[in-house]
């Protein structure tokens, strides 16, 4: 019921025109009970009587109610299709938006594969049910109304023969139905996971191929397929049975009442030959419904748990409220007080009562090794992750209480895993700032260290820089990302591990590229390799999700402490002599 009354919230700004398509279908129902009618008096009147004249307007009669039949069925079926194409298109778009305002914790949990199944293949499901079923479901119904209400007034136990065999067939429909909707949703399942995989395999192509695993990959696709190619077997074969039921009663209900109808015919003339006819031409659309529902019984079931699942999804929790104040411009001062933070679905702390302070134009370098929760903290610092305990102050303000975005647009992140969308090397450029001058991209491209690849390439800025920007050189992607970042003018910035994946020459030229950038804006540079940080106002080393030391360069190699060794490891002998 809720399933049902969630679609119909969806269907009510188009109330209008399926009050129209209702229109349409009414009066095409009104020409489908005619040829029926006029056989019986064909049967009657013409044929006993050989009343030709009435012959040729029964014919007529017959012929027009065919073509006015078809015309209002079709602009019914036009308008029906097209309201459900624009609900589906309203479904799917709500869900897509839901997704961009959920929390990063549902990413963190749920797989890609299924999030992409659910918006194309499960929207698909429901599309196919809109586009074949329900026009046709609604003609049907309001024929076989209408057919049963001339059955009524012709002989009206024929009537009541025709509803007790459909409600003996309903019992044991309904039954199968709900069998086929269940195995259809474990189908759909099943069918996420094969696409997950499916998804997961290509895009790690390079590991597969690195480490010769095609042979595994292809046998685990092949046995989740072999469990699908079962499963939907037998889900076919169930409605098949559903199918076969009710041809069973197609067939059966003319048999019952030509046995009533021909006896009350030789009892008396209790109805005229005609009217068994007519009764008899009645059967198969009142039987339509039952025989439409049988036939697509899969499809429908099939709509039904994809509808579900794509409901999930309007249920889930948003970052934050659509109407929290937002932040003015940003000065950049950045408190962050006793922050601890464990992952969902994890017991393990990540951070442990970590604080920090920035004051505008400062900049801060956080290093430590692998997994200390360098990158978590900037995470947090952007309300991408709440923290389970402490506090984030953006100029003052608590960031958890205003919108979040208003704040992100005023950052500058350029991250070691550098996204870059397969479009023109413009867009991607233009990404953080679509309506940016010809002349400040120019200024930010020149400031990238960019400008001689943009002159090199052929189409220049129109150039298609290839899905995740494999076009490019992994130092070309960065300056990319630096470019954008450039282009927005942001108040703050943060560097996570922006160079940690070059090679020294360009990491020199990025390195050069990001001193150019930072004065003047709060810096959070993330790093690895301590050459990044070293002319930072404070450094944070951060061990096991806590601050074990804090201070300048020059601050913590004389504490001779973890960062002194850090130091020590990464450089030269003659560096380390140099530190000795």
């Amino acid at each position: 019921m809720n399933l049902l009354k969630t679609t119909l919230k969806h269907f009510k700004p188009y109330w209008r025109k399926l009050l129209v398509a209702l229109v349409f279908s009414l009066v095409g129902g009104a020409f489908t009970i005619l040829p029926p009618l006029l056989v019986g008096k064909l049967v009657d009147e013409v044929i006993d009587g050989r009343e030709m004249t009435f012959l040729l307007w029964v014919v007529g009669g017959v012929l027009v109610a065919y073509l006015g039949k078809s015309l209002f069925e079709t602009l019914q079926e036009y308008v029906q299709v097209k309201i459900g194409l624009d609900v589906i298109t309203d479904m799917q778009i709500r869900a897509f938006k839901k997704l961009h305002r959920t929390p990063m914790s549902f990413f963190t949990t749920t797989p890609r594969g299924d999030m992409l199944y659910r918006l194309t293949h499960d929207v698909e499901s429901i599309q196919n049910l809109n586009n074949t079923v329900v026009p046709r479901i609604l003609q049907q119904v309001i024929g076989a109304i209408a057919a049963f209400s001339a059955v009524f007034v012709l002989y009206w136990p024929a009537a009541i023969v025709m509803f007790v065999v459909f409600a003996i067939y309903i019992l044991p429909s309904f039954k199968l139905g709900n069998i086929m909707r269940r195995m259809s949703a474990v189908q759909r399942d099943m069918s996420s996971d094969m696409y997950q995989h499916l998804q997961e395999s290509i895009e790690s192509i390079r590991l597969v191929r690195t480490f010769q695993t095609q042979e595994q990959e292809v046998e685990t696709q092949q046995k989740k397929l072999e469990a699908w190619k079962t499963f939907s077997i037998r889900a076919a074969l169930i409605g098949k049975v559903n199918w076969r039921l009710g041809n069973l009663f197609n067939i059966a209900a003319p048999g019952v009442v030509m046995l009533i109808g021909g006896y009350a015919i030789w009892d008396g003339g209790k109805i005229t030959i005609g009217a068994l006819v007519a009764c008899l031409s009645f059967i198969p659309i009142m039987f339509l419904p039952i025989r439409s529902l049988a036939e697509n019984a899969l499809t429908i079931q099939q709509a039904i748990p994809a509808l579900k699942r794509l409901y999930e999804y309007f249920d889930l929790p948003e970052e934050h409220e659509e109407n929290l104040p937002t932040f003015g411009l940003v000065a950049g001062k950045i408190d962050l007080k006793n922050i601890w933070f464990t992952y969902p679905s994890s017991d393990k702390q990540i951070l442990k009562g970590v604080s920090l302070s920035l004051e505008p134009g400062n900049h801060i370098g956080i290093v430590g090794t692998s997994g200390g929760g360098k990158s978590t903290l900037v995470q947090i610092l952007l309300g991408l992750y709440e923290p389970t305990e402490g506090s984030v102050r953006i100029d003052g303000k608590n960031l958890f209480k205003l919108n979040r975005n208003s704040f992100r647009q005023q950052v500058g992140v350029v991250s070691q895993e550098t996204f870059l969308l397969n479009s023109s090397l413009r867009n991607n450029l233009l990404y953080g700032k679509k309506d940016a001058t010809m002349e400040e991209l120019e200024l930010a491209v020149e400031a990238a260290g960019l400008k001689e690849l943009v002159e090199s390439l052929e189409e220049k800025y129109e150039t298609v820089v290839g899905e995740r920007g494999l076009k490019l050189s992994g130092g070309q992607r960065q300056r990319v990302a630096l470019a954008r970042a450039i282009l927005r003018q942001p108040p703050v910035l943060i560097f996570d591990e922006a160079t940690s994946s070059l090679d020294g020459e360009t990491e020199e030229k990025v390195q050069a590229a990001l001193e150019q950038l930072i004065p003047g804006r709060t810096t959070i540079t993330i790093a690895h390799r301590l050459v990044t940080v070293r002319n930072a106002d404070t450094i944070i080393l951060l061990d096991q999700g806590m601050v074990a030391e804090q201070g300048t360069h020059d601050e913590l190699l004389a504490l001779k402490g973890q960062y002194y060794e850090l130091y020590k490891a990464q450089y030269s002998e003659l560096e380390k002599e140099m530190v000795g």
